[in-house]
């Protein structure tokens, strides 16, 4: 372990001398930058689109009936921690100065900023972690074959490992822990650079484990091939994620300690940016109780038509002897319950004769102004008493 600490030129350097003084930000909210505006925005757009996918996952989690699981809580434990996260994020900018040049900076500016990127380290991987916890107990809640869990049992002591090894790197790589923002302090640090770039790549790698974990299962199932493709899209959708974590990593590896506050602009975006996003994407196999509602309401739309003209009816009823075995009861009577009430069924089946115009549901339809004539049917079951 290298004794060199990456961060120790941090403070010298805001001494520079080719930057006065007076030039210097004495402000405790630091003026946005390009790079700190991304941020801010980015947060802002992740917050209310993680949210929304939030209550659209606990509405289907109602609208389907199913009990509250464990993945849910963690789900819901991650979506916090993002929240947390984005708050870092907005401290980053606002009062530590991300975008500006070090020597654009107070020396508390830059105390302030380095401790807000200790919190954040924490939040990234905690939070990353639960995620894919919870996507995993989610595939194993799914698929029930006896070889997929065991795969999915193996991908879950990966992730484990690695939540871990990223918090023991966050606590032990520099000694004592103060000199992650005080590095006028006396002790050691090791490579973080390399360290953080290795666990990024190994998260990367967990990433691709699970989302080609349920594809041998899906490619298995008893289904059309278009439904197929569609399943599997939903699921691949997680390459999203896997791309900015290779985005990520490849901010960390360009980042230059010597001047933190403006480097580390571009790794904290994507690093938000592959958070939110883990959220998101958990959250699609879960919402299909809001697709199937969604597409419901758009296609009695769109077999809805009115019409205005005469309407003929032809009335016909005939009387069934069959029972249906199942009756509708007014109230938990003695007279209601008996099997001797229950009673028969009369049908009334009219038919409907209309004529009218056919609503318009493309511009090009040159038919919409034709009169049509349209022939409904609808059967009235009615229960006669004390017939069998």
């Amino acid at each position: 372990m290298s004794i060199v600490h990456a961060r120790l030129s941090i403070i010298g350097s805001s001494d520079d001398p080719t930057i006065p003084a007076a030039d210097r930000i004495e402000t405790d909210i630091v003026p946005l930058t390009s790079g700190g505006s991304k941020i801010i925005a980015a947060g802002i757009i992740l917050f209310f689109l993680t949210a929304s996918c939030t209550a659209l996952r606990f509405w289907s989690l109602r609208r389907s009936g199913r009990a509250f699981m464990v993945d849910d809580g963690l789900y819901l434990g991650a979506v916090i921690l993002f929240y947390g996260l984005i708050a870092a994020d907005f401290s980053m900018v606002l009062v530590g100065g991300v975008g500006h040049h070090v020597g654009e900076l107070q020396d508390w500016h830059v105390v302030r900023l380095l401790k807000a990127v200790y919190a954040v380290q924490f939040l990234y991987a905690i939070l990353l972690g639960l995620i894919k916890i919870s996507a995993i107990l989610m595939l194993i809640r799914i698929f029930f074959d006896h070889r997929f869990k065991l795969a999915a049992i193996a991908t879950l002591v990966f992730t484990i490992a690695w939540i871990t090894l990223s918090m023991l790197i966050e606590f032990l790589i520099c000694q004592p822990i103060e000199m992650n923002w005080n590095v006028g302090i006396a002790g050691t640090c090791g490579d973080q650079k390399a360290a953080f770039a290795a666990m990024s790549l190994i998260n990367i790698i967990n990433q691709l484990t699970i989302l080609a974990l349920p594809l041998p299962m899906i490619l298995k199932l008893q289904m059309e091939w278009r439904y197929k493709i569609v399943t599997i899209c939903i699921f691949s959708i997680g390459i999203l994620t896997l791309i900015f974590g290779v985005i990520h990593l490849s901010a960390i590896v360009r980042l230059d300690y010597s001047d933190i506050p403006y480097t580390i602009a571009q790794t904290t975006l994507y690093g938000t940016c592959e958070a939110g996003i883990a959220i998101i994407v958990s959250s699609c196999p879960l919402l299909r109780p809001v697709f199937d509602t969604v597409f419901s309401i758009r296609s009695s739309r769109n077999t809805e038509w009115r019409g205005k003209g005469t309407i003929l009816t032809l009335s016909k009823t005939r009387k069934s002897t069959k029972s249906s075995g199942f009756t509708r009861m007014g109230s938990e009577s003695r007279e209601e319950l008996e099997l001797g009430n229950m009673g028969a069924h009369r049908a009334k089946r009219d038919t409907f004769i209309t004529v009218g115009k056919r609503p318009t549901f493309r511009d090009d339809d040159d038919n919409s102004s034709l009169q049509q004539i349209v022939v409904t049917s609808e059967t009235i079951v009615s229960r006669v008493k004390g017939e069998l």
